[in-house]
């Protein structure tokens, strides 16, 4: 197993997701990968019959490997700046892969102990927005968003409603909550009453398959807004993950109208999110 870091080619978001892949491989004693998939050139142009546009398909190609090249080496630099860096012991490799990044995240995020973004993901510019919205909601398969500040050490804070998403953020991230050593469960205990039929979203649930799994926890009830009241508690507890279920309603209606999921992506301060859907 290991900790795959996803590479985009910018100094400062490479950093930032090597430093989260790196703090969260040591608690679990896995190598640590870097990951650059960048596609192949030649499948990005247009094949044209004449001699002349052979000849600029040719011009073209070679111009945009060039660019990949370029890419490539700014992420090795970034992965391995940070990597070579520290006493942490760990085996750290740097891949490039010809792929598009949405199939090599999703190749990844299969057997991983956790696949890293860069927090700038949330932004439909960046150059890996693609690939972390088809690992998550596409593929369905658990990603790591890296916190806008460095990982801490403090616990991981579950945001607990007892639905779908909730319950499989916790299960593919099982590792990373036994790994930090405690959890905060955290809960807007007004919400228990909206589904009597949920006995599983009662905190009492979560409590007793944690045990199971010699988990230390504790109960910290939240009110109001849950995306600011989750950043709040994460803030004043010092934890080092939210692990929460990815959008509830509709990603084209959390972006337009908002929603906890995307109030989380885009909070200006946060720690690094364990997300499924």
């Amino acid at each position: 197993m290991s900790v795959v870091a996803m590479l985009e080619g910018a100094d400062a978001a490479d950093r930032a997701t090597t430093q989260t892949a790196v703090g969260i491989a040591q608690r679990l004693n896995v190598p640590v990968r870097g990951l650059c998939a960048l596609p192949d050139p030649t499948a990005t142009l247009i094949v044209m019959s004449t001699p002349e546009a052979t000849g600029l398909a040719a011009n073209a190609t070679r111009d945009i490997a060039a660019l990949q090249d370029q890419v490539i080496a700014r992420a090795k630099a970034s992965f391995d700046d940070i990597t070579s860096s520290g006493s942490h012991g760990l085996t750290c490799t740097f891949s490039h892969v010809v792929d598009i990044a949405e199939r090599a995240g999703a190749n990844a995020a299969t057997l991983a102990d956790a696949v890293v973004f860069p927090h700038s993901v949330q932004k439909v510019a960046d150059p890996l927005s693609l690939s972390f919205e088809y690992v998550l909601m596409e593929a369905r398969l658990p990603v790591v968003m890296a916190g806008t500040t460095p990982l801490q050490a403090g616990p991981v804070i579950v945001a607990w409603d007892g639905s779908n998403g909730a319950a499989r953020a916790v299960r593919f991230h099982l590792s990373i909550v036994k790994a930090f050593g405690e959890v905060i469960i955290a809960q807007n205990e007004k919400d228990l009453g909206k589904d009597q039929q949920r006995d599983a979203a009662n905190p009492a649930a979560l409590e007793e398959w944690l045990d199971t799994h010699n988990v230390k926890h504790k109960r910290m009830p939240i009110e109001g807004e849950v995306a600011s009241s989750l950043l709040a508690l994460a803030k004043g507890s010092g934890a080092s993950v939210i692990v929460a279920g990815a959008y509830g309603h509709s990603r084209i209606g959390e972006r337009l109208f908002g929603g906890t999921t995307q109030r989380l992506l885009d909070a200006p301060e946060r720690p690094a999110l364990a997300l499924a859907r």
